[in-house]
């Protein structure tokens, strides 16, 4: 593990290291590239992508993915891998190497998408591609491992005709989804990894970095006894909980799910940089061990370093922490939680007894909320702002305390809502259990998304709204009778996409569902937003103004796509009640019925 320095009283020496992988650190941000052994875990790259490349068949593996997705933290980890092999390196630059190993010379290029050095990006190109020019496979024993940008790859290899086969094959597996390559080139594009998705019984790539993170050798210097400061640390705390064998795999567990949820809104890919960053603020803030002393000893509160607060901070410029903080649960309105948190203390016997059974978890966030507590307003005439901040504050922190680690049973014995009622999602399992069974058994969640469709278009006669999905015809206010195209839901189908053959090499969860035509000519792409609101319109919600704007755009352009399609028949309505149908039969005439009768 990480080399220690010389040890100093009341000094974990791992712990400004570790604030270097935060993207915001106000240290340093060595730590958020390239690799770092003492820190990288071991994903499906290393275990079946590595063979592959010294199969003797392979020349090419091209990486591609976005900035932070761990590209040249691969490629470094198989050149120390190698040497620790054997490998004989010819020549090392700060763009790549050149190393053999049992016959076959390996080259490698950990950016192929920059100058470097003074030489174009281009001729940087020209001299690692040489050995595939031409017009036919590459032979040789030799192996070449690139990670470049997805845009540069097809503009350089496409446009020149030294790269004939190189650029055919480069086409193909940018142009079409189910394209196999040549056996001796592999592609992988970690931009769809999943960092919390679990592909091995040793879990997702979460789970192993998070139990990197808290490896018992690295706290050793944090004990009661070696450090004075140790009850009343913010950073103890965190990894205390986490690590607690009582309750830190349920805290995990809640963690993880937070971030699944920022996975299934799909506004952002979460990059291997982005999950490095964000557990790095949750367990050990940007306050390194004098610092964190120096504000214990001034009597500073320091309520928003401990882990459940850290979560939901949407101060930070951090990506991830952002996105976090979209689902505060903070905000989330429970009035009997939020009553009772308001009369009790946070030491009280009463709220003690919510919380999950720990073994050996301190108590150092306690005087922070007690001092908060005891400097609310006194009366509802009070309105000194402070004072209302320490309301405000210690407010969201009970909430988000609890969140974490209050105890389910105990919590419905009490009468309060639990962990997952205090998230902004009420189809979050529902949405999960689709992705993980890749199939909507029966079409029943066609059905529903059929007729939640229907209804967002005004359509209320549910029999009518699930078994055919109706568009307006037109939005124009100054008509009475509304006309809706009708298409048969049997035409729909609800899918989630596989990524085929990079699930060889790649950690892969699917981040939304799609409900699309038969015949592909349009789909609706249906993120964890979406699909709860789909679901609740589906209970006779009608959405706001707002949720429109924001969640509605790709519904719209899907629904425009369906209507460019012929209908077999029209539903009129005038008071959104009385509804008859218009179709041909089977002399090809038109005839009006009232459906159902």
């Amino acid at each position: 593990m990480i080399r220690s320095r010389m040890k100093e009283p009341g000094i974990n020496p791992y712990v400004e290291r570790f604030l270097t992988i935060y993207s915001q650190s106000e240290l340093s941000t060595s730590g958020t590239r390239g690799y770092d052994p003492e820190t990288y875990v071991e994903t499906k790259l290393d275990h079946n992508l590595i063979p592959r490349i010294f199969n003797p068949k392979t020349k090419l593996v091209i990486l591609t993915g976005n900035a932070g997705d761990g590209k040249t933290a691969f490629i470094q980890h198989l050149e120390a891998r190698c040497e620790n092999q054997g490998a004989k390196v010819l020549k090392r630059t700060d763009n790549g190497c050149t190393f053999t190993l049992e016959g076959i010379t390996c080259h490698t290029l950990y950016d192929g998408s920059q100058d470097f050095e003074g030489t174009t990006n281009d001729a940087v190109l020209a001299a690692f591609f040489h050995e595939m020019e031409g017009e036919r496979p590459p032979g040789g024993a030799f192996t070449m491992v690139i990670a470049i940008n997805e845009g540069k790859l097809r503009d350089f290899t496409l446009n020149k005709p030294q790269y004939r086969w190189l650029g055919k094959q480069v086409h193909h597996y940018l142009n079409y989804t189910n394209f196999t390559p040549h056996e001796s080139l592999v592609f992988v594009n970690l931009n769809v990894r999943s960092v919390v998705g679990s592909s091995n019984e040793s879990g997702s790539i979460f789970d192993l970095l998070l139990d990197k993170f808290l490896s018992p050798v690295l706290w050793e210097p944090c004990i009661t006894g070696q450090c004075g400061e140790s009850e009343n640390c913010p950073i103890r705390y965190n990894v205390g909980n986490l690590r607690d064998p009582m309750r830190g795999s349920e805290i995990k567990r809640r963690l993880k799910h937070l971030l699944l949820a920022v996975h299934f809104r799909k506004t952002r890919h979460i990059t291997m940089r982005d999950l490095r960053s964000i557990l790095s603020l949750l367990l050990f803030g940007k306050s390194p061990c004098e610092e964190i002393q120096r504000s214990l000893d001034a009597g500073t509160l320091l309520i928003g370093s401990f882990y459940y607060n850290a979560a939901f901070n949407g101060e930070e410029k951090d990506r991830i922490a952002q996105l976090l903080s979209d689902l505060d649960v903070a905000r989330v309105s429970n009035p009997k939680l939020d009553n009772f948190i308001h009369f009790h203390e946070p030491d009280s016997p009463e709220v003690l007894a919510l919380f999950m059974p720990g073994e050996n978890v301190s108590q150092a966030d306690i005087p922070h909320l007690r001092t908060l507590f005891q400097n609310r307003p006194e009366g509802t005439q009070d309105d000194d702002l402070d004072r209302r901040e320490n309301a405000r504050i210690y407010h969201a922190s009970m909430r988000r305390k609890l969140f974490f680690e209050g105890d389910s049973t105990r919590m419905k014995a009490a009468g309060l809502p639990t962990w997952m009622d205090l998230l902004p999602y009420r189809q979050f399992d529902r949405f999960m259990q689709v992705i993980q069974m890749r199939k909507d058994p029966g079409s029943v969640l066609r059905d529903e998304l059929t007729l939640a469709i229907s209804k967002s278009e005004r359509i209320y006669n549910e029999t009518v709204g699930r078994e055919h999905l109706c568009l307006r015809s037109t939005h124009s206010k100054r008509n009475h009778t509304k006309a809706f195209y009708g298409f048969p839901a049997s035409d729909f189908e609800v899918i989630v996409k596989d990524v085929g053959e990079q699930a060889k090499f790649l950690e892969h969860l699917p981040n939304c569902l799609y409900y699309h035509h038969t015949d592909k000519s349009a789909e609706l792409e249906i993120p964890l937003d979406l699909f709860e609101i789909l679901c609740r319109i589906h209970d006779g919600y009608m959405p706001t103004a707002s949720e429109i704007r924001t969640f509605f755009l790709n519904l719209e352009m899907f629904k425009r796509r369906v209507t460019t399609k012929r209908s077999d028949r029209i539903f009129l309505t005038e008071d959104d009640t009385n509804l008859f149908e218009i179709k041909s039969d089977p002399t090809a005439k038109l005839v009006m019925s009232k459906p159902g009768g």
